[in-house]
């Protein structure tokens, strides 16, 4: 038996997979992060779509393209530590299909990435907002053709939106905020992504050369994602006898035949993530980039593709 369905992502736009060592748990606690106010448009015409393609960077080519400058950092530097981490995951676990597995869970209707634009003009507007919710699962499979109809998760957070502007049909926009709900290894995991920054070409048709980027803090990913990472593993070993000696070759540092949040967390494979990439809180745990010198974030970033849809957008 091949190994599948084992890392999948659906944000509200979103994914996310980061892996930390020991450094980590001396990483100071931050307070609940809050995002600073934005204004919505004054006017604009909703445009409703739905994402049909989430991509996840596997290579160090697709990494470096789906990066985007999370922090704003002057120097304009690309942040996406979570394609680092994901492609030395892909090689330290051969024969795990990655990409095969979203494109299922997507295609099928299981996880829903749902997207409301208000503008003026899809072409060039100076002021734009992208507002990104979580769908419910679908009954039946989606063709993603504009005739389909989906749910907006009532139980997920409302999120602040991403306010930009277009120009020839480019959008460019943030930060923002959004939830993420992500099937990782077989777990379904929540996190809530900080200064979300969207690039995208859009037209009425849908959108195409999307690009997401985010922040997860340390104690979302030390309290939700580590957890899953290991059980995720667990259950791959389980099912599996052929991934059994690769994976406990690979994680299973102790030799006792169960992967443990530890040794995840110290696996010399993935040292890269040693520590967060970013500074995107402040000491009041407010959305205030490189200000106190605390790297309390980890940077992700994501491509996707999305088409018409008919919901009704929250405030509708």
């Amino acid at each position: 038996m091949k190994m599948k369905n084992v890392f999948v992502i659906n944000t509200s736009l979103v994914l996310l997979l980061m892996t930390a060592c020991s450094a980590l748990k001396s990483a100071p606690a931050q307070p609940a992060p809050t995002q600073t106010a934005v204004v919505q448009p004054a006017t604009g015409v909703q445009s409703l779509f739905v994402t049909n393609r989430l991509m996840i960077p596997t290579t160090p080519a697709q990494t470096e393209s789906f990066a985007l400058n999370v922090d704003g950092d002057s120097k304009q530097q690309p942040d996406n530590m979570f394609g680092d981490l994901l492609t030395m995951l892909a090689s330290a676990t051969q024969g795990v299909e990655l990409q095969a597995s979203l494109d299922q869970v997507i295609t099928t209707g299981q996880l829903v990435s749902l997207h409301v634009v208000k503008a003026d003009d899809l072409l060039n507007d100076p002021s734009v907002s992208w507002s990104l919710f979580l769908g419910e699962k679908t009954q039946f499979t989606p063709n993603f053709d504009g005739s389909d109809k989906f749910t907006v998760d009532s139980t997920a957070s409302t999120d602040s939106p991403i306010v930009g502007s277009i120009a020839n049909g480019h959008f460019t926009g943030g930060p923002g905020t959004s939830q993420a709900q992500i099937f990782l290894l077989g777990q379904l995991v929540e996190v809530d992504l900080i200064g979300v920054r969207l690039e995208v070409d859009l037209s009425a048709k849908g959108c195409t050369n999307g690009k997401l980027g985010g922040g997860v803090t340390v104690e979302e990913f030390r309290g939700k994602l580590l957890p899953a990472i290991a059980e995720g593993l667990n259950q791959i070993i389980k099912a599996d006898k052929g991934a059994e000696n690769t994976l406990l070759k690979v994680f299973d540092s102790d030799n006792n035949g169960t992967i443990t949040t530890q040794e995840i967390e110290t696996n010399p494979l993935l040292m890269i993530a040693a520590s967060p990439d970013l500074d995107l809180l402040d000491a009041s745990g407010q959305f205030h980039p490189n200000q106190d010198g605390v790297k309390d974030s980890y940077s992700m970033g994501l491509g996707f593709t999305c088409v018409p849809a008919t919901f009704t957008a929250p405030g509708n």
